[in-house]
């Protein structure tokens, strides 16, 4: 959760999380059909992508930091030269730690803080973001879209989904073939490619244990095919070498130096049920066992028969917590046919609140709903309870506990949040991973490190060698690059 403008409705961040939880619908807007935008023209391509750039940025969030947004997206600009229709692409970065990148119809392509982390030059990121822009230049969505229409609706399920899982492998494997025609094109190297490949597959090792042997339906081919065709294709581009955008010394390493790495306290973390934000200055604590959900515009937590939910959201604007309960029952309660049981002014702790509990009429029949607006530090935040009528009462008491969970931070707590960021240490004639990693304070275990940094094998380093490591570094709040300490 960050500090947003942009506030969905409420529990729609859930909703979108947990589709299959019995509590259908959310209590915060009424029953309406699902919009299908049909992707027949590049003029389509362009509106579906400016609709969901939104959405991503709300559900993922971007990440901040100015200098490295602005030099993916000079990387990308230039591989984009090359691509064959005329979209205005954009190039961002979503505040996601597992290595992800994906193209939305129109040219607007997202790689996440991962990826970026586990790319070790520029040459291999031209070749993923020429991948993405592959996908959008080719149109790959729509010809999806046109291609599953064309089986009609009464094709067995069975022969649709293997289908469309063969026909989206060969996707894979055109974006591969045209993200390195187009970083060679760039002037870069296609060979890296592979040597990304390679690295993902052993980040998938470490993931899952082993390597994924390819199924029936996956819709990317494995990574050993990939590996395999890129390297060869890769040795039979005739290209020549540009300039790298990112400055030497230190190339693309220096781009990444100070990236977060796994959760961003920024967006807030969970320590067990407790969330704790450190930028916004706050706590609560979820009820045990339930699963919980963090996005950039909304926390909460789903109960473990999926038929309750609470989540926490900051209201776009205002400092009034009765206003904006004002406006809700006076506006969008109305709309829902909610039954107001009860309206309250309250304190949580110390904070002023206001409470409303009420019930909605629904097609799965009656949800009953407790929302609670707090005021605390010039904003109001709402939690919201959500449950079935005839089982809300065994629920209410924990909502109950949640929301007067709610408080700021203490100094001990601000000072114990600690974040990972990724260092680049210079390696000292002849040091092996482990030396390196005990005189660097490096958080990463050997064959993470490895795996980061492409070493496979036994390596001994050379005198002043660049090695990605993690460190683990208290958090400043609002500070995403700080400084890294003396001696790395």
């Amino acid at each position: 959760m960050r500090h947003s403008s942009r506030v969905p409705l409420l529990l729609g961040v859930l909703a979108w999380h947990f589709a299959c939880a019995p509590v259908a619908k959310d209590i915060d807007e009424p029953d309406k059909p699902k919009r299908v935008q049909i992707l027949e023209t590049e003029y389509d391509d362009r509106a579906a992508g400016q609709e969901g750039e939104a959405e991503v940025a709300s559900q993922l969030g971007l990440y901040k930091n100015d200098a490295l947004q602005s030099y993916v997206n000079s990387v990308g600009q230039r591989v984009a030269r090359g691509a064959p229709r005329g979209f205005d692409y954009r190039f961002r970065i979503v505040d996601q730690w597992s290595p992800n990148a994906f193209a939305l119809p129109g040219g607007v392509i997202f790689v996440s803080r991962g990826l970026l982390a586990l790319v070790n030059s520029e040459d291999e990121l031209a070749c993923v973001l020429g991948h993405e822009i592959t996908h959008a230049a080719a149109r790959h969505q729509a010809a999806a879209q046109q291609t599953e229409m064309r089986l009609g609706p009464f094709s067995l399920g069975f022969a649709r989904a293997a289908y469309m899982a063969a026909y989206q492998r060969d996707e894979e494997r055109a974006a591969d073939e045209g993200g390195q025609h187009l970083a060679a094109a760039a002037g870069y190297d296609p060979r890296a490619m592979a040597e990304f490949l390679k690295r993902l597959g052993g980040e998938e090792r470490l993931m899952l244990g082993a390597q994924r042997i390819p199924g029936f339906f996956d819709t990317h081919p494995g990574t050993a095919e990939r590996i395999a065709s890129t390297e060869t294709r890769g040795r039979e581009i005739n290209w020549t070498r540009t300039p790298a955008i990112a400055p030497n010394p230190g190339g693309y390493l220096h781009q990444i130096e100070g990236l977060v790495l796994d959760e961003n306290p920024a967006e807030g973390i969970f320590r067990g049920s407790r969330f704790v934000h450190p930028d916004l200055d706050f706590t609560l604590t979820f009820p045990e066992g339930w699963t919980t959900v963090n996005t950039a515009s909304a926390v909460g937590a789903v109960s473990p028969k999926r038929d309750a939910r609470i989540a926490l959201e900051m209201e776009p604007e205002g400092s009034d917590p009765k206003k904006a309960a004002d406006k809700f029952l006076s506006g969008r309660a109305v709309k829902m046919h909610a039954q107001v049981e009860q309206a309250q002014s309250i304190y949580i702790g110390d904070l002023p609140a206001y409470q409303v509990r009420g019930r909605v009429p629904t097609a799965q029949g009656d949800v009953a709903g407790q929302l609670t607006w707090i005021a605390y530090r010039g904003h109001v935040y709402r939690i919201s309870v959500a449950a079935r009528s005839l089982v809300a009462s065994g629920y209410f008491g924990r909502a109950q506990s949640t929301t007067r969970s709610f408080r700021p931070l203490s100094e001990e707590e601000r000072l114990s949040i600690l974040v990972s960021r990724l260092r680049i240490a210079p390696a000292k004639q002849g040091e092996t991973i482990d030396a390196l990693s005990r005189r660097s304070g490096n958080a990463w275990d050997i064959e993470k490190t490895a795996v980061a940094n492409g070493f496979f094998g036994p390596i001994t380093f050379q005198e002043g060698q660049p090695v990605k490591i993690a460190l683990s570094e208290p958090y400043h709040s609002a500070d995403l690059k700080s400084p890294a300490p003396d001696g790395h």
